[in-house]
């Protein structure tokens, strides 16, 4: 029963999520979408806050579950927009209010996953020092972080992963011309 019971309140809370504010939605508001009382809610969850943790970073570990690996740093970026778009109302409304740093700590989650993946299946481990390893990751997933919150600050803009995949071009463009004129 317990499960049924956090399942229908996440669902609950997700759907007033996707309509309105986080900001303006209450405990009874969950509570009565989803027909269980206060103390029920209070049982399972201290605050809305820790709800809105959870639901986020079980959609993160799904996502991360989804995509064990990660080729390019556009397709990883690709994982995060799918996150984002598939729950863009819900997302723009957590990233306007004060948990946002929830919704930072879950992306940044995320693109640290994706960041890995993309060292780990592009980089010979035996000709760099776990520090460089380190470095790149942080490299990668402060980029992929960025570009995602940049994105976000924009009002999710359409063709964000467009721009960003001429980036990516760009910059092996540029490479290449810096290394043809040595």
């Amino acid at each position: 029963m317990s499960n049924l019971t956090t399942k229908a309140i996440k669902e609950a809370f997700f759907e007033l999520l996707s309509k309105k504010s986080i900001d303006q939605i209450t405990i009874k508001d969950i509570t009565s979408r989803c027909g269980v009382s206060r103390n029920t809610f209070y049982y399972h969850y201290e605050d809305i806050t820790a709800l809105l943790e959870e639901i986020m970073m079980s959609m993160v570990d799904e996502l991360i579950e989804k995509y064990p690996s990660v080729d390019s740093l556009d397709q990883g970026i690709a994982v995060a927009i799918e996150f984002v778009l598939e729950n863009k109302t819900a997302v723009m409304h957590i990233y306007h209010s004060n948990q946002r740093p929830i919704y930072e700590r879950c992306l940044m989650k995320l693109c640290r996953h994706v960041s890995e993946e993309l060292v780990s299946s592009n980089l010979n481990a035996g000709k760099v020092s776990e520090g460089e390893r380190e470095l790149l990751i942080s490299y990668y997933k402060c980029t992929a972080f960025g570009f995602i919150m940049d994105w976000c600050e924009s009002g999710l803009k359409p063709g964000y992963a467009e721009s960003f995949r001429d980036l990516i071009a760009l910059r092996k463009n540029l490479l290449n011309l810096v290394l043809d004129s040595i």
